[in-house]
């Protein structure tokens, strides 16, 4: 899996993080934070930037609330993570539907059709938003 990384402005590189799936939060953040500097000091090496068919943009850090990424060829498909904004939503509430305000983000994904199916697509999407909704992060980091 790779990720992406402005250089200031002066240009946009995306590592490989090797072996992501076996690692907890805080291994991720620290191997994220290696490849970062490494990529900001002009040291990648080729493996560095190799091997991957997955990458994470996070354009919200410019303060976005929706983009379309690009897939980064390749590679097979790319997530864009936006901005979180409170907005309107409707809730369950005691009496019924509720309108409450709640944070919101938006998961933007592109994918090759030659590669994946949008049904595969939308299904994996929607699991990672069951996930980051969900899951217990704390025991990441037990």
């Amino acid at each position: 899996m790779a990720f992406a990384i402005d250089l200031d402005h002066k240009g946009l590189v995306a590592p490989v993080l090797k072996n992501a799936e076996n690692l907890k939060v805080p291994a991720l953040a620290r191997a994220i934070i290696s490849l970062s500097q490494k990529a900001r000091n002009g040291q990648l090496l080729p493996d560095d930037i190799s091997g991957a068919g997955y990458t994470l943009t996070n354009n919200g850090s410019f303060g976005t609330l929706f983009t379309a990424p690009i897939i980064n060829q390749p590679q097979v498909a790319i997530l864009s993570t936006d901005g979180i904004k409170k907005r309107p939503v409707v809730v369950e509430g005691p009496d019924g539907d509720e309108i409450a305000i709640r944070p919101m983000g938006i998961l933007a994904q592109s994918f090759d059709h030659c590669v994946v199916d949008g049904s595969y697509s939308a299904s994996f999407l929607n699991c990672v938003k069951e996930i980051i909704e969900n899951r217990n992060w704390s025991a990441d980091f037990l």
